[in-house]
């Protein structure tokens, strides 16, 4: 096999979302083919370790008017596989929406193409009310590109078995459906656990001036935190992430006694080490939700909406994972994990069993399975 081009438009120098995931199918793919993978990012990534990238510069929005695309990748790919294409045999790509109108034009210059699939794209893409939905209107656009990334790609992967089945469901069968999942990047560390005393505290951790993130928040404030006020008297929910945003402000300022808000913590173990359990309450959206392993890998049980359960079928049923979709089941689940009685070998644990499913090694054999379709 020839070179990999290995693209993205996430920021893969930082630990979120897509971009911690192609930030490890990219750390996945090198090791498996030492220094013969060529990485492409959007210009303002290409910083620090990730200098060295194909750069994808932003356009002009005469530009972006006159492209006929809805982002700036399709035309530079294709100028640039106009002059390289013929070092090629391979190009990954991150993200079915941009790669969708790009498939034609790829498998046009004589490459494979394998793309990864970080969400229902529709799903995603409604709930975060992108400007590709009209602000949560309009999801045509969303489901021709991602229709054809899926249909045209040689093969698909998908980070949970929801996603692929609503993709099997909305657009029919492939032979080259894999699931990849997530984890964590080659250089990643797993907090080393300290033998600290638990506080009475409720984490809820995230971006706090995305939709998704503040969506989540405030569902919780008006269906579940009276519960935790009920069942837990004398905790405290933690809440701690980037720029939170006005309404996340005003819950906190409204119960101070109950909501420790943190804005832009320095050091996100620091912060959610000390706490008892953690809770990921986003209910929109598809994909997998980073934050979940977050907590995981810092060794506390999770309490989740089922939304954000996606993914996370290895823990279904054990003593540290619990979800929930309304108040009955938000009940169980907070009684469940809050009563475990929280050691630090029970920690180290939570933490083993995480590893065993999102630790890099585990990775990297699903991706060398999956890349064995490449390999002639």
């Amino acid at each position: 096999m020839k070179r990999i081009l290995y693209f993205t438009p996430m920021d893969i120098g930082k630990r979120f979302g897509g971009g911690m995931a192609s930030r490890a199918y990219y750390d996945a793919v090198c090791r498996l083919f030492p220094d013969r993978v060529d990485l492409m990012l959007p210009e303002e990534y290409c910083v620090g370790s990730f200098a060295h990238a194909i750069a994808v510069p932003p356009r002009s929005r005469l530009r972006a008017l006159l492209s006929g695309s809805l982002h700036r990748y399709r035309l530079f790919m294709r100028n640039y596989l106009r002059r390289n294409a013929h070092l090629y045999s391979l190009c990954v790509l991150n993200d079915g929406f941009r790669a969708g109108d790009m498939m034609d034009m790829i498998h046009g210059f004589g490459l494979q193409t394998m793309v990864v699939h970080h969400n229902f794209e529709r799903e995603y893409h409604m709930g975060s009310k992108s400007i590709f939905t009209l602000g949560g209107h309009y999801a045509g656009l969303v489901i021709r590109n991602e229709r054809q990334a899926y249909v045209k790609a040689h093969v698909n992967c998908f980070l949970t078995e929801s996603d692929a089945r609503l993709f099997e469901q909305a657009y029919g069968k492939r032979e080259r459906n894999y699931l990849l999942g997530v984890f964590e990047s080659a250089d990643s560390q797993l907090p080393l656990l300290q033998d600290v005393q638990c506080e009475p505290l409720v984490a809820i951790t995230g971006s706090m001036d995305t939709a998704q993130t503040e969506f989540g928040v405030m569902n919780f404030r008006e269906r579940y935190f009276q519960c935790v006020r009920d069942l837990l008297p004398g905790w405290k929910v933690r809440i701690a992430g980037r720029n939170p945003s006005e309404p996340i402000r005003a819950f906190a300022k409204e119960y101070p006694d109950v909501i420790e808000l943190i804005p832009n913590p320095e050091d996100m173990s620091e912060v959610v080490n000390p706490c008892r359990v953690f809770l990921c309450p986003t209910h929109v959206g598809g994909g997998l939700k980073l934050r979940v392993m977050d907590g995981l890998r810092q060794g506390l049980p999770v309490l989740t909406h089922r939304v954000s359960a996606r993914g996370y079928d290895a823990f279904f049923g054990e003593s540290f994972f619990a979800a929930y979709d309304e108040e009955d089941s938000f009940r169980a689940g907070l009684q469940k994990v809050s009563s475990l009685t929280l050691t630090l070998e029970a920690r180290k644990q939570i933490q083993k069993q995480y590893a065993a499913v999102f630790g890099f090694e585990a990775g990297l054999k699903r991706m060398e399975n999956i890349m064995a379709n490449f390999i002639t």
